[in-house]
């Protein structure tokens, strides 16, 4: 190989490139060039890779085709009977606290008059508390001797 020029070796690669573009091999009984054979093996794979996802879409038509209906729209019904007794309880809970807020209400309404009259009633106790002991003060400090 030492003898032979690098230059000779790639010519003489491309000329078996060349020479392999119009090559025809017969396969089948057909003559066929390279070009040919690579359409065919692409079209082939297509073909394949068509079926193959046919297939799963028809596996997964089937599933659906298979599933239950009916129990789904029984499971769907009994959710919805939930939510209605959920929304039916949340109602009269609302009702209800309206009901306490507003008895509630009226307690601290009554306790705050009640409170209120109470200290009326206790500042006018002690201003009479007062004018008494302002009136005997006034009657022990003009009649001294009168208690004894």
């Amino acid at each position: 190989m030492a003898d032979k020029d690098l230059g000779e070796e790639l010519e003489n690669i491309e000329e078996g490139v060349e020479n392999l573009k119009n090559k025809e091999f017969k396969i089948l009984g057909m003559k066929m060039t390279p070009m040919t054979i690579g359409a065919a093996i692409t079209a082939l794979g297509s073909v394949i890779g068509a079926l193959y996802g046919g297939f799963l879409m028809y596996q997964k038509v089937e599933e659906v085709a298979n599933l239950d209906v009916g129990a789904f729209e029984q499971r769907m019904e009994l959710i919805e009977q939930k939510v209605t007794s959920v929304d039916d309880n949340i109602y009269a809970v609302k009702n209800d606290l309206k009901t306490d807020i507003r008895r509630i209400e009226e307690i601290v309404d009554d306790v705050e008059r009640s409170t209120k009259q109470d200290l009326r009633d206790f500042a006018k106790d002690v201003k009479q508390i007062e004018k008494d002991f302002e009136t005997k003060l006034r009657d022990a400090l003009n009649n001294p001797l009168s208690d004894m």
